[in-house]
Order: structure tokens, then C-alpha cells, then sequence
């Protein structure tokens, strides 16, 4: 599963983390925000609208935004191997099969029935340790001090409430889920891979938004309704001091009332969470190599049925 992280959340690693807190109503005007709870609900409106482009343009200060798109070069010439290329065919074909999405939900099906029988009960116990593990590989990648390391933990902890008992298992909503992932890849339009690793760091942020929407689609299946969430929160200025300023979401989860605060920065005249230059900088193109084992197997050219491909 750590291979897999690498299509989405190394290309919404922001937008993932503020999803379990960030909320906003309406879509801002282009004038750029003059508060720190204005820049927020700016942020907030392009999760909302599924736009990973504007999102990184308005929550990094020029420079850094610049910096960050060079890197973004530099790491798709670098993922430009062998086994890369041989990865992404893989995953293409596999995705382009006619009965994708019937293939992905049958590979699926035997690992759902047998952590039904022997998890069911210890799943929301696991689900806990892999959530305190994920806060420690953010913390770590993030280098956290303890205390915001603590604070971390506080913002995750609802989500992993939550997820402790969502209905993973339920075999109906993975063929829904499947279908969701199919029609979520095949809106990237990976044409080739030397057209995938030609993209700009733009061009790519423009199919991370088609894999936002994938997600939220995929997660209102298992009891998420993300843009409910965002468009019911609000979002409050709770102090300022100079080029500092601590903004507070509240927002409903469950039913239950919850609150995140976070730090914003000023930059000539402008706010940008004081979080976002951190995670930008773990911004990675995909592991083809790695995903082309979680794609959808391939058929038999001489039998037109799914080959063999089982999950481990």
C-alpha cells in the first residue's frame, strides 16, 4: 500500500491533509484575499472545486510555487526508466480493458471475503494502528516538533474514528468503488508515457484534480461526503501578530462538532498556510512500477478472460 500512496497522495498531499479539516462557501472572486481566513476559504473553494492547479498557485508564495515546479522537472526526468515505462504500459492496459472494472472488483472480492473472516472484529483495531502510523510518517516527513506532532494527532484523530467503522468490506460498494476507479483513471488521459513525463507541473496538477474527484466520489461510498463537509464548515480568524495568524475551521464529522486551527504566514502582502511549502516539497510523480500491481488485470488474448493476477 506504501507503492500506492505514490499516485495520489504524493500528487494531493495538501489537499488530502486539509480535506480532513478545511471548509468554505462560495468561490471567492480573483481578487487575492487581504485576511488570513479569507486566504483559507480561497484554498478551501478550490478543494471544493476539485482544482488542484489553483490551489498550489494561491497557497504558495510565487517563489516557492516556482521552486516547487522545477523540482516537479527534475523528478519526472529522474522516474524516466525501464521499469517505469514497462510499469506504466502495464497499468494503461490494464485500466483500457472493456471489463476493467468488473476485473478490478473480482481481484478485489477474495481479500475483502477473507479479511471478513479473519478481521472483521480486529478491524478497527488495525485500522487505529495504521492510523497512528500514518501521523508518525508525517510527522517524520514533515519534521514536526513534539508539540505539533501532538497536534497532528488531534486533527487525525476524528478521521480515524471515523474510518475505524466504515463499511470497507461490503463487497456492493466495492464494485461501486471499482467503477469509481476505472472512470477516475481513464479521465487522466494517459495517452504515453513520454506524453506523461512531458507534463509540466501544472499539466499534472490538472489530472491530480481529475484524482481529487475520483476520491471524493469514492469516499461518499464508505460515509465521507467531502463536499458536504466543506461546504457546511466555517472558518474564523482566532488571532494575529504581525505577519502571523492562526485561523480555526469548525466542521462537522459524524454528527459531531469538530475544530482544527492553523498557522498562515504573510508574504509580500499575501497568506499561504504556513504548513504548505513543507508538503510540496514531498510531491512526487507516480511509481508506475509499483502501481502497474494494483491495476485491473489483463485479458487473455487467446480465451477474452481475465488472466491470473492475485493480491497479496
Amino acid at each position: 500500500m506504501a507503492r500506492l500512496s505514490r499516485l495520489v497522495p504524493r500528487c494531493l498531499l495538501l489537499p488530502g491533509v486539509l480535506l480532513v479539516a478545511l471548509a468554505g462557501c462560495g468561490r471567492p472572486g480573483s481578487a487575492a484575499p487581504d485576511t488570513p481566513a479569507a486566504a483559507l476559504r480561497r484554498l478551501i473553494a478550490d478543494l471544493r472545486h476539485d482544482d488542484a492547479v489553483a490551489f498550489w498557485r494561491h497557497g504558495l508564495p510565487p517563489a516557492a510555487y516556482a521552486a516547487v515546479a522545477r523540482e516537479w522537472q527534475l523528478r519526472q526526468q529522474q522516474a524516466a526508466t525501464n521499469a517505469g515505462r514497462a510499469g506504466f504500459r502495464r497499468f494503461v492496459e490494464g485500466f483500457d480493458e472493456p471489463h476493467a472494472a468488473a476485473a478490478l472488483a473480482a481481484r478485489w472480492q477474495p481479500a475483502l471475503e477473507r479479511l471478513d473472516r479473519q478481521y472483521s472484529d480486529q478491524l478497527p483495531v488495525l485500522i487505529a494502528i495504521g492510523g497512528g502510523m500514518a501521523r508518525d510518517m508525517a510527522s517524520r516527513a514533515l519534521a514536526l516538533d513534539p508539540a505539533r506532532s501532538r497536534g497532528l494527532d488531534t486533527l487525525l484523530a476524528p478521521w480515524v474514528a471515523w474510518a475505524e467503522h466504515a463499511p470497507w468490506l461490503d463487497l456492493a460498494r466495492s464494485r461501486q468503488a471499482a467503477r469509481i476507479t476505472v472512470d477516475t483513471v481513464r479521465s487522466l488521459q494517459l495517452a504515453g508515457f513520454a506524453q506523461v513525463q512531458s507534463l509540466d507541473f501544472d499539466a499534472a496538477m490538472t489530472r491530480a484534480s481529475r484524482l481529487l474527484a475520483g476520491a471524493k466520489r469514492g469516499l461518499a461510498l464508505y460515509g465521507l461526503p467531502l463536499d458536504e463537509l466543506l461546504d457546511a464548515a466555517r472558518v474564523s480568524q482566532v488571532s494575529r501578530q504581525g505577519d502571523q495568524a492562526w485561523v480555526r475551521i469548525d466542521y462537522r464529522l459524524g454528527g459531531q462538532p469538530q475544530q482544527a486551527v492553523l498557522a498562515m504566514h504573510r508574504v509580500d502582502g499575501h497568506w499561504y498556510p504556513a504548513m504548505l511549502p513543507r508538503l510540496a516539497r514531498l510531491i512526487e510523480p507516480p511509481d508506475w512500477a509499483g502501481l502497474s500491481r494494483f491495476a485491473p488485470p489483463v485479458a487473455d488474448g487467446r480465451t477474452g478472460a481475465p488472466a491470473a493476477s492475485p493480491v497479496h
